[in-house]
């Protein structure tokens, strides 16, 4: 009896120990960034953190070429992607939602601090670029 027992919760804890490990799996492979735009606010969102910005509080948007990521703070470095705080001597600690593939990205200077973003594409990442720079620049006018 007592072995059936065991059995069963190690079972139990097998099934559990393979769910978790498929949900992580899941979380590497499918993470995305999400990025809207409207007229207040830019908002990013990826599977670990969020963050909005409105265009008010926007100092400048830039475009760069380079980017030193440098360690990870809070947050995660994942096989596609960056996702959350991390820390360069540039920026200090800095949120970074970026693309390993794509080396292009969109600065975004706030009064809290810089983002650091790009798309899937080099393509999306300039439309992007486009967008909150042209909404920026109609803010400030």
């Amino acid at each position: 009896m007592e072995k059936k027992s065991k059995f069963r919760m190690n079972k139990s804890g097998m099934i559990i120990t393979i769910i978790l490990v498929l949900a992580i799996a899941a979380l590497l492979i499918f993470s995305k960034v999400n990025v809207t735009v409207d007229d207040q606010s830019v908002n990013i969102k990826s599977s670990l953190d969020r963050v909005t910005v409105d265009f008010v509080d926007i100092e400048r948007v830039e475009k760069l070429t380079s980017l030193s990521v440098g360690s990870r703070v809070m947050g995660a470095d994942l096989i596609r992607m960056y996702s959350g705080t991390f820390k360069n001597e540039l920026y200090g600690r800095y949120k970074l939602f970026a693309y390993k593939d794509v080396k292009e990205y969109v600065l975004i200077e706030h009064k809290g601090g810089f983002i650091v973003l790009n798309q899937e594409t080099l393509e999306l990442t300039e439309q992007l670029y486009e967008t909150i720079n042209s909404k920026f620049s109609a803010q400030a006018d």
